[in-house]
């Protein structure tokens, strides 16, 4: 168990403090959205990786760069190794469709960031920074403004930390900050706890003996390719697996981490820092489903609508009554309308229908479809999409928000 000294780093993280919103009670509905694609494209923690984890002399520059090799595959270090851990898929009713995430996957592969930041500088106001440059997705605002006019408030649920994403929405007036819901991230008292603890330069150390270890596998083991100006980087299936093996060894031996409920019991990781990775309750794919599902209980007559366009939205788009998968594959499966579009503004017809209470999902698609026209594909949803719907998803999300997209 973390010390008492340290519940301050999460605050209140209970699914009734979370979803405590006091204005859903008498709406017409509520929108539990992603906001990472259907509200704004940027994805700073991938950002804050590329830019700053990066060796400090003879860097060489290309793509993916450090930062994202580091976050690709220590996602699929963690992913073999936890792969005993994961719920069994019950195929009732059809079953849940396949998606690449783990059942245990929870937002780990974000807090598992939090040290590799630390030891390269970055603290609250550099995330901040990169929030901030963060685009709204085109015809979000729009979006948002109609639906609140028309009674139906929209929340955020993020598996991404919360505290940049409520100042960006706070600043631009987007949102309420409240209404971001999203995983703690306590970068800046994690700093302040291990230099009050006088861990800071043992544990911090480690981490970069680990980076350092990590940028030398990445530089001899990849090959460099320059086409057009560019430079692209390719590692070799060598360098993947000593690096994925480098990154359990840090996890595991160095900061003493698990993600296995019988060997937490009992016990403390081996390190402060450890012990804080494994407090933090980040918001994953159940977490995402459960928080929307919450939302709907405190409605009095209005729909839920859930919507996402990752595959950790899945189970949250699965249980939702009415669900929506914007420019996604994993979501267009798991969701009960699907929607290809470069424009946010053309899922309006759409959510306008269920205010109005209309719940046939085909007369829904019909008259929206007509309604957008080109401007976005509306179809329904479902596991047994063709290759072709699927594809026609993926190049979406590739256009509006590149190419190493996390979810």
């Amino acid at each position: 168990m973390i010390g008492k000294d340290m519940q301050y780093l999460l605050g209140d993280r209970s699914l009734r403090a979370l979803t405590a919103l006091p204005e859903l009670r008498g709406a017409a509905g509520v929108l539990g959205s992603d906001v990472e694609g259907p509200l704004f494209l940027g994805d700073f923690i991938a950002e804050a990786l590329s830019a700053r984890v990066r060796p400090r002399h003879g860097a060489i520059e290309a793509v993916p760069s450090y930062g994202q090799i580091l976050y690709q595959e220590g996602y699929a270090a963690f992913t073999e190794t936890t792969i005993g851990l994961r719920r069994p898929l019950r195929r009732v009713g059809g079953g849940p469709p396949g998606c690449r995430y783990t059942w245990v996957q929870e937002g780990t592969d974000t807090i598992l960031a939090l040290p590799m930041l630390l030891a390269s500088g970055v603290d609250y106001a550099y995330l901040d920074g990169l929030a901030r440059g963060s685009a709204a997705t085109p015809g979000a605002a729009e979006l948002v403004r109609e639906l609140e006019r028309r009674g139906m408030p929209v929340v955020g649920i993020t598996t991404a930390p919360q505290q940049p994403y409520r100042n960006l929405v706070e600043r631009n007036g987007l949102l309420a900050r409240e209404r971001i819901i999203g995983s703690p991230f306590p970068l800046n008292e994690t700093r302040e706890l291990l230099q009050g603890r006088r861990r800071w330069d043992d544990e911090i150390g480690m981490v970069c003996r680990y980076l350092d270890d990590a940028f030398a596998i990445i530089d001899g083991y990849s090959e460099i390719h320059s086409r057009h100006g560019e430079r692209s980087r390719r590692l070799s299936d060598a360098g993947r697996r000593l690096l994925r093996a480098r990154f359990l060894k840090h996890c595991r031996d160095e900061l003493g981490i698990s993600y296995d409920p019988a060997e937490r019991r009992g016990r403390t990781a081996s390190t402060l820092l450890g012990e804080i990775i494994e407090a933090c309750a980040m918001v994953g794919d159940r977490a995402k489903a459960a928080i929307a599902l919450n939302l709907g209980r405190s409605l009095r007559d209005g729909a839920l609508v859930a919507m996402g366009d990752g595959g950790n939205d899945v189970q949250m788009l699965r249980r939702a009554p009415l669900s929506i998968g914007v420019n996604g594959p994993d979501a267009a499966r798991a969701a009960k309308i699907a929607v290809v579009t470069a424009d946010m503004g053309c899922v309006l017809p759409i959510l306008r229908q269920i205010i109005e209470g209309e719940r046939d999902v085909n007369a829904i698609i019909g008259r929206a479809q007509a309604e957008v026209g080109e401007a976005a594909w509306i179809h329904r949803g479902g596991e047994h999409l063709a290759p072709e719907s699927l594809a026609r998803h993926r190049d979406m999300k590739r256009r509006l928000r590149g190419e190493f997209v996390t979810y």
